[in-house]
């Protein structure tokens, strides 16, 4: 009897909706009129909105023009394999070698700097105006 009890206990707890999910999932017109007023306070300041979504906004750049590099180094690395796989000679095979060491250097400095200067402190547009007078 005890066990019944319990997997009728387990069936009530699940059919009950709790009251703080009802209002947080949206459910009904009851949560649409609280979520209302609740939308209208500001739950963080301006600026750090502002520095938040300049965070974001950096990392998000960074991140495109890391993984297009990523990409970019993925077609030469398949370039340099059919490269590889077409060399008759040990002379083609270096040449090969050492065509896309100084492609992949080169491109990696090229791209790390484009990357590196998203880093750098912007001025800001009074002090670039001031900059421009000068």
């Amino acid at each position: 009897m005890t066990a019944n009890i319990t997997e009728d206990e387990k069936r009530e707890r699940r059919a009950r909706p709790e009251p703080g999910l009802a209002q947080a999932s949206g459910g009904g017109p009851e949560a649409a009129a609280t979520a209302a007023p609740a939308s209208r306070i500001q739950l963080i300041f301006p600026e750090w909105e502002k520095s938040i979504e300049a965070t974001r906004h950096l990392f998000a750049t960074a991140l495109k023009d890391g993984l297009s590099f990523a990409a970019s180094s993925l077609h030469d690395q398949a370039n340099f394999l059919r490269n590889l796989s077409d060399s008759k000679t040990p002379s083609e095979l270096l040449k090969c070698h050492l065509d896309f060491a100084e492609k992949f250097w080169s491109k990696s400095f090229s791209q790390g700097s484009k990357i590196l200067d998203h880093l750098k402190p912007q001025p800001s547009s009074a002090a670039s105006q001031a900059i421009h007078r000068a």
